[in-house]
């Protein structure tokens, strides 16, 4: 099996569903979102890995799919302003030729341009804090601009417990040593991996049954001789 990151299929999906309070709004990409949906992972890992960081229109700011937080219209703008001004220079976002990297996330950096347009950076390993100097001065600063901003919602933010959850599960080749049978009352995963989106009762369910991104997966028996590993994660206003 290909163990590189399967994305989530499509772009944006109308409603942002609350607890309790389910809206049919539609949800515009962020105006900054951080990602890291690919490199080499076991299958599913890298789509179970939320945007560390998303703004959007409305100056309300996401971290880990975690936390919730307003900014000051300031905040946002200055976040959207200074990556606009970094990324498009190429040169910013080139990584020293002598010090390739290999076998890890690849980040998606992607800003709003004031036309309208998106603007995308793919940096691979710029998340893990650029240690080695590896990209130039003006991204590791903006590295730090993101990484404050973000450590500022997981610290005073609101809990985001969205009534909708991502599940994903990988087949199993052969039986694990121990696996729970599979929830009563979620869908029966299907092909070999899979990701499915579940809402309201369902989404309780999962939270309560199913472990959200603990690694490793812990494994399920789906019938006497099918098994999978399965894990979860929220998600945001724009992947509803």
């Amino acid at each position: 099996m290909d163990r590189r990151t399967l994305l989530l299929a499509g772009g944006a999906l109308a409603g942002a569903v609350l607890i309790g309070a389910p809206a049919h709004a539609a949800a515009r990409r962020p105006v900054f979102e951080w990602a890291r949906p690919g490199g080499f992972f076991f299958p599913g890992e890298g789509v179970l890995t939320p945007p560390a960081l998303a703004v959007y229109d409305d100056h309300t700011a996401y971290a880990d799919a975690a936390a919730g937080l307003p900014l000051r219209p300031r905040q946002a703008e200055s976040l959207r302003r200074h990556a606009v001004e970094v990324l498009s220079d190429p040169r910013n976002t080139r990584r020293d030729p002598d010090r390739p990297v290999r076998d890890r996330p690849v980040d998606h950096v992607t800003v709003r341009r004031d036309d309208g347009t998106h603007l995308t950076a793919e940096l691979a390993g710029w998340g893990d804090g650029d240690p080695r100097h590896d990209f130039p001065d003006p991204l590791r600063a903006l590295d730090r601009h993101v990484q404050d901003l973000r450590r500022t919602v997981l610290a005073g933010g609101e809990p985001w417990r969205p009534n909708a959850i991502l599940i994903a599960t990988v087949r199993l080749d052969d039986p694990p040593g121990t696996a729970a049978p599979w929830p009563t009352g979620l869908p029966r995963p299907g092909t070999s991996y899979a990701e499915q989106t579940v809402y309201g009762e369902q989404a309780q369910l999962a939270r309560r049954t199913l472990p959200a991104g603990r690694d490793p997966w812990p494994a399920y028996r789906v019938s006497p001789v099918e098994f999978v590993r399965a894990a979860w994660r929220h998600l945001l206003p724009h992947e509803l």
